[in-house]
């Protein structure tokens, strides 16, 4: 039998004493719902999009970068046996993944090793963080019916669970690990490559990054086609992307960059507009597509991304490490204090010269003239 980290979890679902076990890592008074924002409004809206916007993998033309890399979708994992209160499982293991799964279709239990890793080399191409040996690896739960996926969830998150509870198709990243659902084959790969970087993210980074780089470039993570055994990422035909742009345009909802980058998801949901809340994701997957597109801008995204992994981004604000902690700790202000200041530092100052050419890029990417 493997060794599973939620074994207690799966334990204590069906005990009285249940509830004890997630307060028990509730032990700081701020924790309340802006605390799990990261792991809550993320994920309502994420996948809040995957029912209005089911195609999320590429399947246009072909992009006009020559030859990017193609990866095998099926590899070697080593399988082991993982039993759950509802059904018995997998373990598949990889060589950065754990891969708890209950999973029937097959197509989607032989794609998920190999959609991982090849994500992970996707991920670190993104963020120019280089490789690094690790004796852990990261989790990702996926279940076989959104009925399991719930109750590992509640086990998970208890009294916060019921936001997340509310998400009608896919999953989410909390606390460095992904739990989905199968809601169909490409569907599914496409939340797990996304939800997977923001757990790249969790593992790797000392400091948080601001939610307009760290959504937009997990966006650009999630469009791929796959052709004949070989999957290939495919961050500019994303036809849901492009949509949502395109309506944000033309429909003036377009958010100036110097409005955007103070953002979250919760804003954009909190307007109560699904095409805002839509828009929202659209506008960051084309702020980092066009700051992947134009040299200095990236090398001062990856600079960013950098600081954040060795935690240096408090010197570039001006506070101690331990004042940047604390900043996090209150949730949803951490991502309105520094948006801008980080932005204004690694990739321009000038916002509305920025924001002129981030529009043209826009309309461009949403073909419009």
């Amino acid at each position: 039998m493997c060794k599973d980290p939620f074994q207690r979890i799966w334990y204590r679902m069906f005990t009285p004493q249940f509830h004890s076990f997630f307060h028990a890592q509730q032990n700081c008074p701020h924790l309340k719902r802006d605390c799990v924002y990261n792991g809550e409004m993320r994920m309502r809206t994420v996948l809040m999009l995957m029912a209005i916007c089911p195609a999320f993998i590429g399947c246009g033309k072909g992009e006009t970068i020559a030859k990017p890399p193609s990866y095998p979708i099926v590899i070697q994992a080593e399988n082991r046996p993982w039993d759950t209160p509802h059904s018995k499982g997998q373990l598949l293991l990889t060589d950065h993944y754990r891969i708890y799964t209950t999973v029937r279709r097959r197509p989607l239990r032989e794609y998920l090793p190999g959609l991982m890793e090849a994500s992970h080399s996707r991920y670190l191409d993104l963020t120019g963080l280089s490789d690094r040996p690790s004796d852990e690896r990261m989790p990702m739960y996926v279940m076989a019916t959104r009925s399991e996926w719930a109750a590992l969830t509640t086990a998970r998150l208890g009294k916060h669970a019921g936001p997340v509870l509310s998400i009608t198709a896919g999953g989410y990243c909390y606390a460095g690990v992904c739990v989905l659902w199968d809601i169909g084959p490409r569907a599914t790969l496409s939340v797990a490559a996304h939800e997977g970087l923001h757990q790249f993210f969790s593992h790797r980074l000392v400091q948080s990054l601001p939610m307009w780089l760290e959504e937009g470039i997990c966006v650009l993570a999630e469009g791929h086609q796959l052709h004949k055994g070989s999957l290939v990422f495919t961050p500019k035909n994303n036809p849901g992307r492009i949509t949502a742009l395109r309506n944000a345009i033309v429909n003036n909802h377009w958010v100036e960059i110097s409005k955007l980058l103070p953002m979250d998801a919760g804003d954009a949901v909190g307007t109560g507009i699904a095409e805002k809340a839509v828009g929202y994701y659209g506008q960051v997957w084309a702020l980092s597509m066009f700051i992947r597109s134009t040299p200095k801008y990236n090398e001062g995204m990856q600079r960013m991304i950098a600081d954040a992994q060795d935690g240096q981004m408090h010197l570039v604000l001006g506070l101690t490490a331990d004042a940047l902690a604390k900043l996090k700790r209150y949730g949803r202000a951490y991502n309105k204090t520094v948006s801008v200041p980080l932005f204004k530092h690694y990739i321009s100052a000038d916002l509305k010269g920025f924001n002129a050419e981030y529009l043209a890029f826009a309309r461009k990417l949403a073909g419009l003239k």
